[in-house]
């Protein structure tokens, strides 16, 4: 495949700094790496604004997700999402054995509508007795909805204290600034039990080191801490986070660079007149009203990969991932052709 548009990675690459600090520590990897990641976390916790207790680190947000969940719901109980969420929180759910429970979101996007709107009041609704863990990926993977600071906020001060609230914040590097978006840390409310997680595999570019972070209630960070499994984040990675993290000038031209490439991809479209919903992360999902899989195959042709959805139950939709410029030309090239007959097309 020459251009790949299928996993949401960066297509800018990892800051120049975080290549070489890999490449530094490569040569001591006879050595076992800092299991409490102390530097690296430091560093979170002064951009965070938290202390050091309050963070916890993991291989990837999915593995710090998938530990999360398995401590929290360790004695059963359920977990709350929207439906069509990240994948990942349902198989967390079902390993800890834990009631996976859906909020029902709006329908597909349509003409120039974004689709699968999320209400506040259906994910406070869906909560149960039982329920340990809420997950909210904001903005969404793979529908690209998003909860704007004043419903985000009604979430985060509706659910009841023993409930240990998660805002899944992979993407909002992309987002801040944009289409009333906040940081669940800025918010005026808060929550005892309330973390937010975030990842160094999007705008950071380093998807194939895995590393993942949470920020938050130190009773919950602590607890999750001592769950974990030891050494998890080797140390090559905790090396190229921290001067990936420290490396604010590569980090921003990444993120103007996938931006411009969005709406690049936005308008294409728009032209094409197909619908999609115009999220705030690294991808567009498109609407298809056909099968998808076909289409699928239509672009491999092209050379080009897009993601198929059909384990969130979205059989006529495709993602697609923001590209190089390069890419994005490629894309809007094959675009018409491959999606000349979708029923979609206004």
């Amino acid at each position: 495949m020459k251009v790949r548009l299928s996993s949401n990675e960066s297509a800018f690459g990892a800051s120049p700094d975080a290549v070489e600090a890999a490449r530094r520590v490569a040569g001591e990897m006879h050595l076992y790496p800092d299991d409490q990641s102390t530097q690296l976390r430091a560093a979170l916790a002064d951009a965070e604004g938290a202390t050091p207790e309050q963070v916890v680190l993991g291989t990837g947000s999915a593995a710090l997700l998938m530990d999360l969940v398995a401590q929290q719901c360790a004695d059963g109980g359920s977990v709350v999402a929207y439906e069509r969420a990240f994948v990942v929180y349902r198989l967390a759910a079902r390993n800890a054995g834990a009631a996976y429970l859906e909020a029902p979101t709006g329908g597909p996007a349509a003409g120039d509508a974004d689709g699968y709107a999320r209400d506040p009041q259906a994910l406070l609704d869906t909560v149960r007795d039982d329920t340990r863990v809420v997950l909210l990926d904001n903005p969404g993977n793979p529908t690209g909805a998003h909860l704007d600071a004043e419903a985000l906020a009604a979430v985060v001060a509706g659910l009841p204290e023993h409930v240990t609230p998660v805002v899944d914040e992979a993407y909002w590097q992309y987002a801040v600034g944009l289409d009333g978006y906040a940081r669940a840390r800025d918010l005026e409310v808060s929550h005892p039990r309330l973390v937010v997680t975030g990842t160094f595999s999007k705008a950071h570019a380093l998807a194939g080191l895995r590393v993942g972070y949470g920020v938050g209630a130190a009773e919950v960070t602590s607890a999750v801490d001592g769950w974990r499994a030891r050494f998890n984040v080797n140390a090559v990675a905790q090396a190229a986070a921290l001067a990936s993290l420290h490396d604010q000038t590569h980090l921003q031209r990444a993120v103007e660079g996938t931006q411009q490439g969005r709406a690049r991809m936005a308008t294409g479209l728009r032209e094409l007149g197909v619908p999609f919903t115009d999220g705030l992360g690294n991808f567009l999902t498109m609407e298809l009203g056909t099968a998808a899989a076909p289409l699928v195959l239509a672009f491999a042709e092209h050379g080009i990969g897009v993601r198929p959805l059909a384990p969130y139950g979205m059989d006529e939709q495709l993602r697609v991932s923001v590209g190089t410029p390069d890419e994005v030309d490629a894309f809007l090239e094959a675009a018409p052709e491959v999606l000349s007959d979708v029923p979609s097309r206004a």
